[in-house]
């Protein structure tokens, strides 16, 4: 069986069609060629993973006008035609695609060559690439039942987000287990920042400016994203330059986790992030208190701020918008929450219904039966 998959930009798309890809491989001994943009996270993660990659140049759909919306556009065309050639020659038996500006090119690619599609929908609203691709999907797996009304409810079906099977691994894991192996004290409680795979530069600020009020009751393993480290690092040492080594022992800031990403998360008893949907599944899958800290609108975040506020609904996490975010209120919220173990056990469990652990298995068996019914 020979399956298309494609994902791309940032982590968030690219580790769910990884997961994907990684069980047709195991389960099936699929040949899965991986399609890609030519200036995402995936030229970096598929290889690695050990899959081909093939890209293309898929532009960015923005719903603003600039000049990057301009560039974008002018890429479409390019990413088309190459896609429909790429998909020409590999034959697939089947196609997926978990969303990001490629998905596009691999929807129209797909159609073109009668290969049949499943389209993922991770956040809860679809984006425009979605919102383009779906007509053109066989059918539509949806992460999240805030997601169905926006599909047709004759080809949509709740499946999940996939998930890399290392993030399920560690659950056997204890937190103070996970704390030890990272090197960090393990009976200390830990918050987790992260804001994602290209970091969040207002995010890391808040978070140096707070660290005095923060490490007096807790320790901090920050992920800045490699593109923010050293600003990060510069402002992080000035602003403990003046604290003893005891509380300056309390911090580790790091560029990025790759393979320890999930030790990390279960490690934490509260993470401070965005509020995507691979991290959400992430923190739900591991019952992971969150602190959520949407992107703003002009920049890509209705859909999380939809997704924030589904978690906050349910008391899974507390919402703090991106122009409220200030150490002072940053610190009130982490340190009541750190300071409450039946808060934490509450968001704990109410993290954990949004979890679907089978999803990567129930996406690749749908993926199969298209696979089948088309042949």
């Amino acid at each position: 069986m020979r399956v298309l998959v494609s994902g791309g930009g940032t982590g968030g798309h690219v580790y769910p069609a990884l997961a994907i890809a990684t069980s047709l491989r195991t389960q099936y001994s699929a040949e899965i060629l991986f399609l890609g943009s030519d200036d995402g996270l995936e030229k970096e993660l598929v290889p690695a993973a050990g899959f081909r990659l093939a890209t293309v140049k898929a532009g960015k759909l923005r719903r603003y006008v600039s000049l990057e919306t301009i560039t974008g556009v002018m890429r479409v065309p390019l990413g088309m035609f190459s896609a429909i050639s790429i998909v020409r020659k590999f034959r697939p038996d089947v196609a997926f695609t978990s969303g990001g500006y490629v998905a596009v090119p691999a929807a129209l690619a797909s159609r073109v060559n009668g290969v049949p599609l499943l389209m993922h929908q991770q956040d809860v609203p679809p984006n425009l690439s979605n919102r383009l691709a779906a007509p053109l999907a066989t059918r539509i797996s949806v992460a999240f039942a805030d997601s169905l009304p926006y599909f047709p409810a004759r080809k949509t079906l709740l499946l999940g987000n996939p998930i890399r099977q290392a993030m399920l691994d560690v659950r056997g894991t204890s937190p103070a287990a996970a704390r030890a192996e990272l090197g960090l004290d393990a009976s200390l409680p830990l918050l987790l920042v992260t804001g994602g795979s290209q970091g969040a530069r207002h995010l890391n600020q808040v978070v140096c400016q707070a660290l005095p009020g923060l490490l007096a009751n807790c320790q901090i393993l920050q992920i800045s994203g490699k593109e923010l480290y050293s600003e990060t690092r510069a402002q992080a040492d000035g602003l403990l330059a003046d604290q003893n080594e005891t509380l300056r022992q309390h911090y580790r800031l790091v560029p990025y986790l790759n393979a320890e990403m999930p030790l990390a998360l279960q490690a934490a008893d509260l993470v401070l992030c965005r509020s995507g949907a691979s991290t959400l599944t992430e923190l739900a899958a591991l019952g992971k208190p969150s602190v959520l800290v949407p992107l703003a609108p002009a920049v890509g975040g209705p859909a999380q701020q939809e997704n924030a506020a589904m978690f906050e609904r349910k008391q899974a996490a507390i919402v703090i918008s991106n122009d409220e975010l200030k150490p002072e209120l940053l610190v009130e919220r982490v340190l009541n929450i750190i300071a409450s173990k039946s808060q934490i056990a509450a968001m704990a469990r109410a993290a954990s219904t949004f979890a679907k652990p089978d999803a990567t298995h129930d996406i690749t068996e749908e993926l199969v039966r298209i696979a089948k019914k088309e042949s």
